[in-house]
């Protein structure tokens, strides 16, 4: 009787879900908005603009009348283009091509806070297309913090720089209170300290980078994991930055525990824009630390070659840490049809990973 029971709930459950199904297809023509929900103020602004070719057939497209808006909350324009010339585009089946990209027509770093909205449209085969995507902008003061490792020894000391930037939508004069350091293990304060630093600054140009503290010293004396606290007052709004870090008494000798993986595509089209990252793996359950002396990733025949080195890197259980990210904005080394050979090296004092792989590119 429960079994009988549970067929009619299943099945008329799964009748009655399938019926609230649109049975109408997706458009043949669909644009797309890649943009962040929450943009920083002085920082340029990244939105890009893709069309898809819903279809399952290969399609001739004929792209005009591209116009691209930010709109803001009292519904004035803040920026606009325009495409009018027609452009004529093949289009593989379920595939997309970049059709605008913000950051090579103008870098937009002064949207005050508030809500915009971005809208495009176009003609394509005749026909109207068009999409919008709101997103916010913030305007803060950022704290930065260079010299942090993930780990240090027992016995220890961080020696920290700290820096501000003004991430605001204008220039500003800017009063910054004393520097509140605090160290946490298990939740409670372990060390504390207060650093006074120059507390009146002029004229701090949008996305401007002022150092605050030349050298910060953090004693590490216990083995555990901690977090690091940084605040100060900035114009009276508080601003803090909270890092999470380790201290241990012996990193790993070898690479045995993880692996090195990519997200690059095998196959690549010329047409569409590359970015792709290099990472590696802990597979195992435990967290893994590193002190990695050299990272070499090189695309052959091209002139790429990273290097990076050396780095403290700490890999929680069963995650993937980023050490390389290829850009299409700032790398052109892709120039040509052909195959690529993505090769990696991750060495350690005791230890070596090498990995290759290729990229299929076509025009």
């Amino acid at each position: 009787m429960l079994n009988l029971v549970a067929v009619f709930i299943f099945f008329f459950g799964i009748r009655s879900y399938y019926a609230q199904l649109s049975i109408e297809k997706a458009p043949p023509n669909q644009l797309l908005i890649q943009c962040e929900d929450t943009h920083s103020a002085g920082v340029p602004l990244d939105v890009q603009i893709r069309l898809y070719n819903n279809s399952e057939k290969r399609r001739e497209i004929v792209i005009s009348d591209f116009t691209f808006q930010i709109i803001n909350s009292d519904k004035q324009q803040v920026y606009s283009f325009k495409q009018t010339q027609p452009v004529r585009s093949v289009f593989e089946p379920f595939t997309s091509r970049l059709l605008f990209d913000l950051k090579r027509e103008k870098e937009i770093t002064n949207l005050p806070s508030g809500e915009y909205v971005i809208h495009v449209e176009a003609i394509v085969d005749g026909k109207k297309v068009s999409a919008e995507k709101k997103f916010m902008s913030v305007e803060r003061y950022e704290l930065i913090v260079e010299n942090f490792s993930d780990f240090y020894y027992v016995g220890e000391n961080a020696q920290l720089k700290l820096f501000l930037v003004n991430q605001t939508s204008r220039v500003q004069d800017l009063r910054i209170d004393p520097v509140s350091v605090t160290l946490k293990h298990d939740g409670k304060i372990v060390w504390q300290n207060t650093v006074q630093v120059e507390p009146f600054w002029q004229n701090v140009k949008v996305g401007e980078l002022i150092e605050l503290i030349e050298t910060l010293l953090v004693p590490f004396d216990k083995e555990g994991v901690y977090s690091l606290q940084l605040e100060c007052v900035v114009n009276g709004s508080t601003n803090s930055l909270v890092l999470p870090v380790a201290c241990i008494n012996e990193a790993e000798k070898n690479l045995k525990k993880v692996k090195v993986y990519t997200d690059a595509p095998k196959i690549y089209n010329m047409r569409t824009p590359l970015q792709f990252s290099v990472y590696l793996l802990n597979e195992s359950r435990d967290d893994v630390f590193l002190e990695i002396e050299e990272i070499i990733v090189s695309l052959l025949p091209t002139s790429l070659n990273f290097k990076k080195g050396p780095v403290r890197m700490w890999l929680a259980p069963y995650s993937k840490y980023e050490i390389f990210r290829f850009y299409p904005y700032s790398v052109s080394a892709i120039t040509q049809p052909g195959n690529y050979r993505l090769l990696v090296k991750v060495a350690t004092k005791n230890d070596r990973l090498d990995f290759e792989t290729t990229l299929q590119v076509s025009e």
